[in-house]
């Protein structure tokens, strides 16, 4: 009996010593290069706030401010494609996968290629309808 619980509790010890840990993984690295870029970007939205606010009546006084209006629409649709980001994020993944406390699946590596992709993309869509607008504000 005393042998059988020490093989049990030397399996157990070797069992548990040789999962790996999630944030030590590939998947979870490229998690982090996610969140970094999301990170970078997200305090922006207080920024497209307050330009569409800024414009938003100017375009609304004179209807020939048309650039203005155009603005204001690159800046919602940048906006919103933020918000439908974060949304499909995180229906796609799980918190501790986010927080790396579990292992994120390898059938999920297309899914972090396209949020990669789509996350670089949503930078280069607010930092460009940011940058136009504050032209506008310029003038």
């Amino acid at each position: 009996m005393r042998h059988f619980l020490i093989l049990s509790i030397s399996f157990t010890l070797t069992f548990f010593s040789c999962q790996e840990n999630p944030k030590n993984t590939p998947e979870y690295a490229q998690m982090e290069r996610i969140l970094a870029i999301h990170d970078a970007v997200m305090p922006e939205m207080g920024t497209i706030s307050g330009l569409i606010g800024q414009l938003e009546p100017a375009f609304v006084a004179d209807s020939t401010l048309v650039n203005y209006a155009a603005a204001v629409e690159d800046l919602k649709m940048a906006n919103g494609a933020m918000m439908q980001w974060m949304i499909d994020f995180s229906e796609d993944f799980t918190t501790d996968e986010i927080m790396g406390k579990t292992m994120i699946d390898s059938e999920k590596q297309n899914l972090l290629d396209r949020y990669e992709e789509s996350a670089n993309g949503l930078k280069l869509k607010m930092l460009g309808a940011i940058e136009q607008a504050q032209d506008l504000t310029k003038d």
